[in-house]
């Protein structure tokens, strides 16, 4: 006997997801995914994203891929059950802090620590050069 299945699938659910510009790398930037159940994974870009979905409830996981790494990640619970959702990502400046994710616009975590390294990367060396002039 031969089962038939509805011929139709299910409508799905349109999530929109508004991402921030990805993370900066030294030759280009490092790409965005979320996955929002084993076998649901979508790469996103900057702006918005629209994706349709069954209806349920989810665990959006959100991050960004440097080589072999998952950086910046944040997550989110949304429900498709009650209509379209639409929510915000954030990458961060650096490798180095998670991501954020809302359902407001939310800004880019990681300023500070972006902020750091620039200056630690001039301040060290000219600390050097002026000790090692005064020393002389």
């Amino acid at each position: 006997m031969r089962v038939q299945g509805n011929p139709y699938p299910p409508p799905g659910v349109p999530v929109t997801v508004v991402t921030s510009e990805p993370i900066r790398l030294r030759h280009g930037s490092a790409p965005m995914l979320v996955e929002f159940a084993p076998g649901l994974r979508f790469g996103l870009r900057p702006g918005e994203n629209r994706i349709m979905l069954p209806t349920g409830c989810f665990r959006a996981q959100l991050w960004s891929q440097y080589a072999f790494w998952s950086v910046g990640r944040a997550a989110l619970d949304i429900d498709t059950s009650r209509g379209p959702v639409w929510f915000y990502y954030a990458a961060p400046h650096t490798i180095y802090s998670a991501g954020a994710a809302d359902f407001r616009v939310c800004t880019r975590p990681g300023a500070a620590v972006y902020a750091a390294i620039i200056a630690a990367a001039v301040l060290i060396p000219l600390t050097v050069v002026l000790v090692a002039l005064l020393l002389r």
